[in-house]
């Protein structure tokens, strides 16, 4: 199962999708976006055992409280992002490393 924020209203107000992931289809649309909201729908569907998520704290939060033995993983894009900002963070601290010498002697 995948859980998403979706906007009934981009910038005003937003939901919370839940999409099939074997299926690729859309399960549920609720109202709001809130830890509580999210526990209790999974609360009605304890046969899920596995969620896909984005980075929301308040996503994993629902998740706990309402299927606390399901598995939960990050969706391809959010993984791809929490690589990339590893790397740049890596690169960041270690500039010294990524900077080309200054007085490099040609070679002969």
């Amino acid at each position: 199962m995948g859980v998403d924020e979706w906007a009934w209203r981009r910038g005003h107000r937003y939901g919370t999708i839940f999409v099939d992931l074997a299926t690729h289809r859309v399960v549920d649309l609720l109202p709001e976006r809130s830890a509580a909201t999210v526990a209790a729908w999974l609360a009605q569907h304890p046969t899920i055992t596995v969620v896909c998520r984005d980075r929301s704290s308040l996503y994993a939060d629902g998740i706990r409280q309402g299927a606390p033995e399901a598995v939960q993983v990050v969706d391809r894009l959010h993984l791809v992002d929490n690589l990339r900002e590893a790397v740049e963070a890596f690169l960041r601290n270690h500039r010294v490393l990524s900077r080309p010498p200054q007085h490099a002697q040609p070679r002969r």
